[in-house]
C-alpha cells in the first residue's frame, strides 16, 4: 500500500489575503516511514490543498494523499522515478493524476498537491538545466525558464546572473516564491535558500536578487474561495 500523509492535523497558512513568509521551514514529524521530513508550507483540509518541502531517503516514497489529483513537483536535488521514467535533479514535473514517486538514492522535492486549475490536463517533464531553454528576463541580468502556463496561472524559474532589481507584473491572484539558491531581498527583509513566500496583490514588492539567485516563481493561481480568506 502506498504511504499516506498522516502527521498533518491542523490547517496551515489558509488565509490567502495575508502575506506569508516561511524563512526556515521546520521539519514536522515524519509523515510516514518512507519520508525523512515533510515541511508543510500550506495545508487546507477542504477543498484539499497542500504545499510541502519533502526529503525522501534512499528507497523512500512520496507521501500519498487519497484526495490528491494534480501533482506538481520540482526536484531540488537528488533523483526520483515513477518506475517508468527517471527524473534527475532540476526536473520540473506535472501529473494530472497522482504518480507513485520513489527515490533510489534519496532526493529533496518541492511538492504541490491538488492545485491544478479546472480543465488543466497538462503533463510536464522538463529538464530545467538545459541552457538552450532559458530566455532573457524582464530586466538585464535576469533570465527565465518558462515551465507552465494555463489560463491565469504562470510558472517559471527566475535566475539572476547579476545583482539587480525588478518588479513583477501585477496579477489579481497573487504570487508564490521559493528561493532555491542565492539571496532575495525586498524593503522588508532578506530571504535565504529554502525561504517560501506567498503574496497577495496588495503586498507585491520590488525584488532584489544577488548574483546567482534562483527562484521558483508562480502567479495567478490563488484559490477563488471566500472561505479560504477567513
Amino acid at each position: 500500500m502506498e504511504p499516506l500523509i498522516t502527521s498533518v492535523t491542523s490547517e496551515i497558512n489558509t488565509n490567502f489575503n495575508l502575506n506569508v513568509v516561511v524563512n526556515e521551514p521546520a521539519d514536522t514529524t515524519p509523515c510516514n516511514a518512507s519520508a525523512d521530513a515533510n515541511s508543510v508550507l500550506e495545508y487546507i483540509r477542504e477543498p484539499f490543498r497542500m504545499t510541502s518541502l519533502i526529503t525522501l531517503p534512499q528507497n523512500g516514497h512520496l507521501p500519498r494523499q487519497p484526495r490528491a489529483q494534480g501533482l506538481e513537483i520540482l526536484v531540488i536535488d537528488g533523483d526520483c522515478t515513477d518506475g517508468n521514467t527517471d527524473y534527475p535533479g532540476s526536473s520540473y514535473l506535472r501529473f494530472p493524476q497522482f504518480r507513485d514517486i520513489r527515490s533510489r538514492n534519496g532526493c529533496r522535492l518541492f511538492v504541490k498537491y491538488n492545485q491544478f486549475l479546472p480543465d488543466d490536463e497538462g503533463e510536464r517533464n522538463i529538464d530545467t538545466s538545459d541552457p538552450d531553454k532559458w530566455f532573457p528576463g524582464p530586466v538585464d541580468g535576469i533570465s527565465i525558464r518558462p515551465l507552465h502556463v494555463f489560463k491565469t496561472e504562470s510558472i517559471m524559474l527566475l535566475h539572476w546572473k547579476n545583482a539587480c532589481e525588478f518588479r513583477p507584473k501585477l496579477d489579481p491572484q497573487g504570487e508564490e516564491i521559493l528561493v532555491l539558491t542565492g539571496l532575495l531581498q525586498n524593503k522588508d527583509q532578506l530571504y535565504k535558500p529554502n525561504s517560501w513566500i506567498r503574496n497577495p496583490v496588495e503586498d507585491w514588492l520590488d525584488w532584489h536578487g544577488s548574483s546567482n539567485t534562483l527562484l521558483y516563481y508562480k502567479s495567478g493561481h490563488f484559490p477563488d474561495h471566500t472561505d479560504l480568506a477567513m
